[in-house]
């Protein structure tokens, strides 16, 4: 919807879209809001769409801000951007040359499990023969501690 069909209409049970809009962006963003003021108004709409375009984006890509709307590929009418990006957009645009430098924000490569507990276990043996091959300190008879009289 945009500005004027909230402030001019109302539904179909008579009651006005600006009151269910303003009800709405109250319980979301919890701040108090000004019905009177035109400009605030458009501030709260703007607001209101973003936060449901930036729930409705899952990617783990976010593109730098000078590369906003680039084409997918050469003479590809697809342009790509924050607003539309997807995880396969995204492995298009790494396949470039050079590719990573679009992204803002990338996912960290994690390694499969597998690969996780072999690292670990490596780590755990390697621990174990340090421990075995320290000298241990062993108290002397001569060394006892006595009480003060």
């Amino acid at each position: 919807m945009d500005i004027a069909t909230i402030t001019r209409s109302v539904t179909g049970n008579g009651e006005r879209y600006l009151e269910l809009f303003l009800k709405e962006y109250v319980s979301i963003f919890r701040e108090k809001v000004n019905p009177a003021c035109p400009k605030c108004l458009t501030e709260y709409l703007h607001r209101y769409k973003n936060h449901f375009k930036a729930m409705a984006n899952t990617c783990n890509y976010r593109l730098h801000a000078k590369y906003e709307n680039i084409p997918l590929e050469f003479g590809s009418p697809i342009l790509v951007n924050n607003g539309n990006i997807t995880d396969a957009f995204a492995q298009k645009l790494l396949q470039h040359k050079n590719g990573e430098r679009y992204f803002a924000q990338m996912p960290v490569k994690k390694e499969p499990l597998f690969v996780e507990a072999a690292q670990l276990k490596r780590v755990y043996k390697k621990a174990k023969q340090a421990k075995k091959k320290e000298p241990t300190v062993k108290a002397s008879p001569d060394t006892s501690v006595t009480k003060p009289q």
